[in-house]
């Protein structure tokens, strides 16, 4: 170019070119800040129109084939179907996987038409997934790093969201235009792939579904609104299929710790260490946050386990038992109820340890949760087993960090303590070493053989045949016929069936012969047993009673279910197949006249359940600590004080911002609804009362909400000349409201000096702005709840190791309707904050203007970026 230019005559030129060189100057100048500015407007745009909720979506319609190829593949066929007006689908794939495997869902963005709008630089999935089946574990990107990726889940529902900043997709916009290319990711790419355990049953299925709500950006704007054109949200399946022959459930060859061998061997183990944890990021946490096994060498009470060993490689337990086991905060009881078993391999060094584990905390049956083991000597996701059966004894290490816990306790603060459930693939760690001995035995056996039938005749598959009184276990095939190895003797065996009774009948083994032994299992009856879950209510408020019913049976039953409190009830016409479970709910609107204690109950025909449940008087109405009526004063002699920050925290040996940090901060006026308020009366001494004082419920860092009270109120003195100021009073903390796990501890608070903490007055004769402190209170109670007790390191009796700090705004000599007003200001400000959560416009005009704010933000950017351009060509050009 430059020689074709030297062959023109570029130099007689040169002085018709040095007089167009300004103007050419200054068109770059513009077309560069008009090309800034709509890039900026059209990425503004596209912010707001993406977190618009109110966005009309009726014109979607439904895409029928989810498994279509991509647009470049066929565009024609695709544009040109009628049952797909949309131009872009966002779809998952469908697959199978069984029961306990993990499996992944590639979820795809295709173009079902040519369109040049088609890239993707973030996206917001709002999936919901059948929970009965499925356990969401995680989620990993193909358009950035995962840790760009944010993750929530909850039951049956999670959000996954890749959501770019503004000056990076800006940024991204420009580098296209500038390269004359597409920076961002094309369309027909698979954009995420999502993370599930298989909990059901054989032959379920899941569905995993798209909410419609979910949004898809493209550059600098969202598809759902951008050009006219449409996005569908197609889900997947995930199929769960039939059991077959490898899966145990036939006449089984020790598949799912079943073994119809015959016996070759004894084994005997104790523990010598290991650990279990949950919901722990890393090894190394959960072994010093986990709970330590017992190490029988250095005399610890071990785990001991003996069992059974069969021809067929496995192994069976004929007793486990596990000793309490210290978890800090609780005691944990540990149990294996249905025996433990595997599959074990000496010459090879291999073994597992496969079973359903149940821990009871501080041995509470009502504080109970179950998870499914399954350990090896392999690897097992970031752990590592190790197994030498040629040592005496054999040195086995089993280990399983790809275990779930679904079931939680019901308590939530144990449950919020322990991090239930914890369905996170990786986060929960199990490694148990053992020493085991093995001996050979043989064992004189003949066979138990025979047809398990319902009482029409037809053959049962699937009855579990055990032998009660020895080893051996089977299942009975699709004949409903079975075969197991029996000792020499006479011995019972008990017949199991998910929908028949059980059944235990007695048979006499002879050696190398058969007993032939038919049985007959009736159907198995239904037994509603119920559960009831209630929470307090203030007047005005709805008090919600909650029955569980869950059939313990193994038939089929129907039965009336009926939940009240107070006059209330309701009644409602229960079926349930064995196994199942359905609530039945009652919601009662109380008002002031309904204030008081009632007794809620959930009744069946087999069954009952009763809470105490409290209606309180609304906030303002009464003086809540102590249930007189709140006589607002005439004024002469008042004062209102609301809370405008500060902290509390028990046992912390620290400086005051350790403390601070580490404690639970109390919430500001303005910022919070809910904030501490005190009215009281001045007497002409400069000693106060409270006639009325209101706080918010706090919640720990770990979920712990505590509600705080003033049972005899408040009191102390106040100088409206220096502004000088104490409370003193008794305080109760009641955790989720329990009042059997409560505990008290008094206050002396002072604007002056208390241990390491310093208080301040800045008041005058009308009021104003206070800081009361105390450092030097103890608590000496505790609520009796071990966990609660030990998160909230109580008692906690050390000197100056508690703390309390209250920013106060007061104001003095208030009238009768100001003091009215500060009762009843939580009442309103709640009612205040439903009303604008159920306006769907607030959050739209939110998003508006903060469209706006970033248009403004950028423009700035713009102009000085053109001016920043034009300042360095006009320096070339000289």
């Amino acid at each position: 170019m430059i020689m074709a230019l030297t062959d023109m005559s570029w130099i007689d030129d040169s002085e018709d070119l040095r007089t167009q060189i300004p103007s050419a100057r200054a068109a770059i100048v513009v077309i560069v800040a008009v090309f800034l500015f709509t890039a900026t407007v059209g990425f503004a745009a596209g912010s707001v129109g993406a977190g618009d909720d109110s966005v009309d979506r009726s014109s979607e319609t439904e895409f029928v084939d989810s498994s279509l190829e991509t647009g470049e593949q066929q565009p024609m066929s695709l544009s040109t179907a009628e049952t797909a007006d949309s131009d872009y689908v966002v779809t998952a794939d469908d697959t199978e996987a069984k029961p306990g495997e993990r499996v992944t869902v590639d979820v795809e963005a295709k173009a079902l038409v040519d369109d040049d709008d088609a890239e993707i630089t973030g996206y917001e999935l709002l999936i919901e997934y059948d929970d009965e089946n499925l356990a969401f574990t995680g989620a990993e990107t193909f358009l950035a790093d995962d840790d760009d990726l944010d993750v929530e889940s909850n039951d049956g529902s999670a959000t996954v969201e890749l959501d770019p900043s503004a000056f990076e997709v800006i940024g991204d916009e420009l580098i296209g235009a500038a390269t004359g290319g597409d920076s961002s990711v094309e369309m027909d790419v698979t954009i995420v792939t999502l993370e599930f355990a298989v909990v059901g049953a054989h032959g379920e299925s899941a569905d995993i579904d798209f909410e419609q709500e979910s949004t898809m950006q493209s550059g600098a704007t969202a598809l759902s609104e951008y050009d006219d054109d449409e996005l569908h949200w197609d889900g997947a399946t995930v199929d769960i299929p039939e059991a077959d022959e490898e899966d145990g459930d036939g006449d089984g060859d020790g598949g799912d710790g079943i073994s119809d061998g015959v016996q070759v061997g004894e084994l005997s183990a104790v523990s010598q260490g290991g650990f279990v944890a949950f919901d722990e990021e890393t090894e190394s946490e959960a072994e010093s946050e986990g709970v330590s096994f017992p190490v029988a060498d250095d005399g610890d009470t071990p785990i001991e386990l003996t069992g059974a060993i069969f021809d067929d490689g496995t192994w069976e337990s004929t007793a486990v038992s596990f000793p309490t086991l210290d978890a800090g905060a609780a005691d944990a009881e540990v149990e294996a109820r249905d025996g433990l078993s595997g599959e074990i391999d000496q010459e090879s060094d291999e073994l597992t340890v496969e079973g359903e584990l149940t821990v009871l905390v501080d041995g509470d049956e009502d504080r109970q949760f179950s998870f499914d083991i399954e350990a090896v000597t392999a690897d097992s996701g970031e752990l590592s087993g190790s197994a030498d059966f040629d040592s005496s004894p054999a040195t086995v290490s089993a280990v399983d960090n790809e275990y779930l816990v679904e079931d939680r306790t019901g308590d939530s603060v144990v449950d919020s303590s322990l991090g239930l459930p914890s369905t996170q693939a990786g986060h929960n760690w199990l490694q148990l070493d053992l020493e085991i001995e093995t001996e050979e035995v043989d064992v004189a056996t003949g066979q138990a053989a025979g047809v398990v039938e319902d009482e029409s005749g037809a053959p049962i598959e699937g009855a579990t045949v055990e032998v009660v009184d020895g080893v051996g276990e089977t299942e009975t095939d699709v004949d409903g016929t079975y075969e197991l190895p029996v000792e020499v003797g006479t011995h019972e065996l008990r017949f199991d069936s998910d929908s028949h009774a059980e059944k235990t009948v007695e048979v006499d083994v002879t050696e190398a012969e058969t007993t032939e032994r038919d049985v007959t299992l009736e159907a198995g009856g239904a037994e509603f047993d119920v559960e009831i879950d209630a929470e307090d209510a203030t007047a005005g408020e709805t008090l919600a009673v909650t029955g569980t019913v869950h059939n313990a049976g193994t038939g089929v039953g129907s039965q009336d279910v009926t939940v009240s409190v107070g006059d209330e009830s309701t009644t409602e016409t229960v079926d349930l197949e064995g196994g199942e479970s359905e609530t039945v709910s009652l919601e009662w609107v109380v008002d002031e006249d309904d204030v008081g204690e009632y007794t809620a109950t959930v009744e069946s025909g087999d069954d009952s359940a009763s809470t105490d449940v409290r209606v309180d008087e609304p906030t303002g109405s009464a003086d809540e600590p102590n249930g007189t009526e709140d006589e607002h004063p005439d004024g002469e002699n008042t004062f209102v004080a609301h809370s405008q920050g500060g902290f509390i925290s028990f046992a912390e040996d620290t400086d005051r911002e350790g403390a601070l940090e580490a404690g639970l901060e109390f919430p500001a006026q303005g910022e919070d609804d809910e904030h501490i308020q005190i009215v009281a009366t001045i007497d002409d001494d400069g000693s106060w009362e409270s006639t009325s004082t209101s706080f918010p419920n706090l919640v720990t860092d770990s979920g712990i909400e505590a509600e705080i009270d003033a049972p005899d109120g408040l009191e102390g003195t106040i100088d409206d000349e220096t502004g000088e100021m104490t409370i003193e009073g008794a305080l109760d903390v009641a955790i989720e409201g329990d009042d059997d796990r409560q505990f008290t501890f008094e206050i002396a608070t002072t604007t002056g000096e208390s241990g390491s903490l310093s208080g301040a007055e800045a008041a005058d004769e009308d009021g104003g702005a206070v800081t009361v402190v105390d450092n030097e209170f103890l608590v000496d109670d505790t609520t009796g709840d071990s966990i609660i007790d030990s998160e909230l390191d109580l008692p906690a009796t050390d000197e100056g190791t508690n703390w309390f700090e209250l920013e106060l705004e007061t104001e003095l000599d208030v009238d009768e309707e100001t003091a009215a007003e500060a009762s009843e200001t939580d009442e309103e400000a709640s009612e205040d904050e439903e009303d604008e959560a159920d306006d769907g416009t607030a959050g739209a005009g939110s998003g508006i203007v903060t469209g706006i704010g970033l248009v403004v933000g950028l423009l700035g950017v713009v102009s000085v970026g053109g001016l920043l351009l034009a300042g360095g060509i006009g320096r070339l050009g000289s």
